[in-house]
């Protein structure tokens, strides 16, 4: 069984759906959960859910960092919220393999600066995602928020860090990798990506050159590289567009109810964010997955998978390989 520790605050709907999805896991034997949040909801919920007490640990504590509350408290003075106790808790225990939190990102972001630590040559971890497109594989977009002002530098570890991901994550051998840019040019873009794009073609990866917004549904490149200002953009978008796409076919009245029923599935089974896990801080000594606040029970199972399959496939040692090439 492996340990991962799991923050029960942060879902919009409360710790009842964290519970409920870590509950679905222990019943499909995946894990072995450390629950940080408070002991006598923790209890009764998974006692409710048929899962007994020698199936879980608890940390017990009742405090927790709020969106509302600036991301550098956990600097100081808020030692026994949740995010701090799980960071302590992963760093001190060899036995634990991730941490999964629905809580604020900039907390989690700055914690695990302070908390628990980055690898080598890094000072700041990045955001990624696994987003879907028109063929079968998985898109990688990075950053999706944490790094907001990148140097040629950053775009470059994004781009090796990022073809380790979709290797562990998405299964796809020799990733195709891309910048964001205006055009597919090779002259098109910013002074930024200009300087990127001349970096990245020396790089021993897959990389494509540039590529455009309509390649993030294309399925033209498995890695997509962009600052975190744009990436947050894209990712926003991009969900945005499924769950619109769904809304006007569910809005029409002239299909029968048998094809509205085979096309919602088919949107459904490349849009709903919530079965295919959440966003992966890439450069923390172990994994830290951060689920959106809409969060639900498929959300946090989901997440649990993409967990167990970054460790089965060694990815935190492959990403400091990498790094340090």
């Amino acid at each position: 069984m492996q340990k991962i520790v799991v923050d029960i605050y942060g879902a919009d709907s409360g710790p009842a759906v964290v519970l409920g999805g870590v509950a679905k896991a222990i019943k499909q034997e995946k894990i072995f959960p450390i629950l940080v949040g408070d002991s006598a909801l923790i209890t009764e919920s998974m006692t409710a859910f048929g899962i007994a007490d020698s199936q879980y640990e608890i940390i017990h504590t009742t405090d927790y960092i709020t969106n509302n509350e600036p991301a550098t408290v956990i600097f100081g003075g808020r030692d026994e919220s949740t995010i701090a106790l799980s960071y302590k808790r992963l760093k001190e225990d060899d036995d634990t393999i991730a941490f999964l939190s629905a809580g604020p990102t900039g907390a989690l972001l700055v914690g695990s600066i302070c908390r628990l630590g980055l690898l080598p040559r890094l000072k700041t971890p990045l955001l990624c995602s696994a987003l879907p497109c028109a063929d079968e594989n998985l898109i990688t977009l990075l950053d999706c928020g944490a790094v907001i002002d990148c140097t040629a530098n950053d775009l470059v570890r994004f781009a090796k860090m990022g073809s380790v991901f979709s290797k562990c994550y998405c299964g796809i051998e020799n990733p195709r990798v891309g910048l964001m840019s205006v055009g597919r040019e090779d002259a098109k873009g910013s002074r930024l990506t200009i300087e990127a794009f001349s970096k990245l073609k020396g790089l021993d990866i897959n990389f494509i050159g540039n590529i455009e917004g309509s390649d993030m549904v294309s399925g033209y490149a498995d890695v997509v590289v962009a600052d975190g200002f744009l990436g947050n953009v894209l990712l926003k978008n991009t969900e945005a567009a499924g769950k619109k796409a769904i809304e006007i076919i569910e809005s029409l009245d002239v299909l029968s109810a048998d094809t509205m029923d085979i096309i919602k599935t088919a949107l459904l089974s490349k849009f709903d964010f919530n079965s295919r896990g959440a966003a992966t801080f890439l450069g923390t000594k172990k994994p830290v997955v951060k689920m959106h606040g809409c969060a639900n029970e498929d959300t946090v199972v989901a997440s649990i998978e993409q967990i167990l399959r970054l460790s089965k496939n060694d990815f935190s040692t492959e990403l400091e390989k990498a790094l340090l090439a």
